[in-house]
């Protein structure tokens, strides 16, 4: 028995063609492509059902078109928020009849908050989606329209008018900001009712 390895020529095999021998250096790693049964099925491409070595694909990304494709996106998102953006500026009479202590009208309201929030689950902003979801369990709780707290809906318009300053992607600051306009929906809604 022996202690250390062949390092004869005539131990060592050669590698298949197009595989790495034992003999070289570097990373012995071979990227594969798993087989794709459900895309062979549908388009009856038999050389789907075999691996695939990604290192010898001929594959080469085209760079124009992805351009074109980020531009597009980009410019989709910018139309999309400044969508949002007249959405929330449509209420802004609502915000100023509330500091003269006028409720405003509980049907077209609900309806302009309902639009916005949809408009929101479209962009997947979080903050927005959070408000409106409060907002509006306040406006459909059963809580005549006399015993509505103006300062409930002022909050809620205060954090609409102001999503700027809340991170979309909900940080502690944002996301006690939302806990607290949920708190004071459950509150107000636990004591009218």
């Amino acid at each position: 028995m022996t202690i250390k390895a062949d390092k004869s020529q005539k131990g060592s095999k050669q590698a298949p063609a197009g595989k790495r021998g034992g003999n070289k250096k570097g990373d012995p790693c071979e990227f594969i492509n798993p087989p794709n049964l459900l895309l062979a099925k549908v388009t009856h491409d038999p050389s789907l059902k075999h691996v695939r070595n990604l290192t010898e694909s001929k594959f080469k990304p085209d760079t124009a078109r992805l351009q074109k494709m980020t531009t597009l996106i980009t410019e989709n998102e910018k139309k999309c928020i400044s969508a949002l953006n007249k959405k929330i500026n449509q209420i802004e009479p609502v915000y100023r009849d509330l500091q003269k202590g006028l409720l405003p009208d509980r049907a077209p309201f609900v309806a302009e908050c309902k639009d916005i929030h949809g408009a929101a689950k479209a962009l997947d902003h979080i903050p927005v989606i959070r408000i409106t979801a409060s907002l509006l369990r306040y406006l459909q709780a059963n809580i005549t329209d006399g015993a509505r707290d103006p300062a409930v809906f002022a909050a809620h318009l205060d954090a609409l008018f102001n999503r700027n300053a809340l991170d979309v992607k909900l940080d502690a600051p944002t996301k006690l900001v939302l806990t607290a306009l949920e708190t004071l929906v459950d509150h107000a809604v636990a004591t009218k009712t």
